[in-house]
């Protein structure tokens, strides 16, 4: 077997300063929430979300390797929430350009009511209050549910994340809840060759099995690695992560598919900058390279892998493309 290919279009349907800083400049914004209320917001807005992803990047996707995007989401998505302005045309443009590329499409509930994680690519940096609130809870049913019943019938409806990243918790009592729930309203409706997918919160071990699943409609664990959130990044060389960590991980989604399928659904090149900075700037590029490719090899015992991201503005090792066109990643 040989894991599906992806690509996420992070900051496109739910924007991030990090990844496009011309969108926020001159303001104070910090995140999509706050961005909303500044001078001139929604034309900027739209207008980035017509030119940060146009035709030219699916085909560029599809002439090199790409198989599958994971596209995130707000739960604003279909009916905006003041400030939060309705992105659904072009998710459905998205549609509409992975059939004419033969692309895979995983739609991913990035931003929920209240926010499930406090982040910024959740919509608002703050408090986490989904976890908190059922109305928060069953409104987020009612999008994921939206979502399914729009695209059910579309051939290239690959899977869908029903909350990207919630927080960390011990026994996520409410969070296995509201997967099992999410899961029996969905499969009401799904056809059985689109996955439901759970993420991990960071716990893979802890949520295995996280949803009692039908033979009829597969489940599959969503899985983010990034070296700079090991937690012994610090103290471990390099070396012994690529001789230990990284093999562990392709065991360990080897171990988890035996209870569902596995995808890494983010990770990238990038080395932390307190590893990195050790070294000379000359050996960077190499250092990144291998890095990715021994995730690459890991990676291969997943159903798929989606890399984060597709694309910032600026080149670099956070953009697939740029590392692509870079050869810091080979094209397969």
């Amino acid at each position: 077997m040989s894991a599906l290919r992806g690509v996420n279009l992070g900051g496109w349907l739910i924007v991030e300063k990090w990844m496009a800083p011309s969108l926020f400049a001159d303001t104070d914004a910090v995140d999509e929430y706050t961005f909303m209320q500044t001078p001139g917001a929604r034309v900027k807005l739209r207008s980035h979300q017509k030119n940060f992803i146009r035709e030219d990047d699916f085909k560029w996707m599809a002439n090199n390797g790409v198989q599958a995007i994971r596209i995130p989401v707000g739960y604003w998505l279909f009916d905006g929430d003041d400030p939060y302005v309705s992105c659904i045309g072009y998710l459905d443009w998205a549609f509409r350009m992975a059939a004419k590329y033969d692309l895979q499409v995983l739609v991913c509930l990035h931003g929920a009511p209240g926010s499930q994680n406090g982040h910024d690519h959740s919509g608002r940096i703050g408090k986490a209050l989904w976890h908190q609130s059922f109305a928060y809870q069953q409104r987020t049913l009612e999008v994921l549910m939206r979502i399914a019943m729009r695209y059910r019938a579309h051939s290239q409806f690959w899977g869908l994340e029903l909350l990207n990243e919630p927080k960390v918790g011990l026994f996520q009592l409410t969070l296995r809840r509201f997967y099992n729930q999410a899961y029996r309203q969905l499969v009401t409706v799904l056809r059985p060759t689109t996955r439901v997918i759970f993420h991990d919160a960071f716990t893979p071990r802890l949520l295995n099995g996280a949803i009692r699943a039908k033979d009829t409609h597969p489940t599959m664990m969503d899985i983010h690695w990034y070296h700079f959130t090991f937690w012994a990044f610090k103290w471990l060389p390099l070396g012994a992560y690529y001789r230990y960590v990284l093999p562990w991980h392709g065991r360990l989604i080897i171990s988890l598919r035996r209870w569902q399928g596995v995808i890494v659904g983010e990770w990238s090149g990038i080395i932390a900058g307190e590893v990195l900075g050790k070294y000379v700037q000359s050996e960077h590029a190499t250092m990144i390279s291998e890095h990715t490719q021994r995730q690459l090899v890991a990676y291969e015992a997943a159903d798929a892998w989606f890399y984060w991201s597709y694309k910032t503005e600026s080149p670099g090792v956070w953009s697939y493309r740029s590392m692509v066109e870079e050869d810091m990643i080979h094209k397969r």
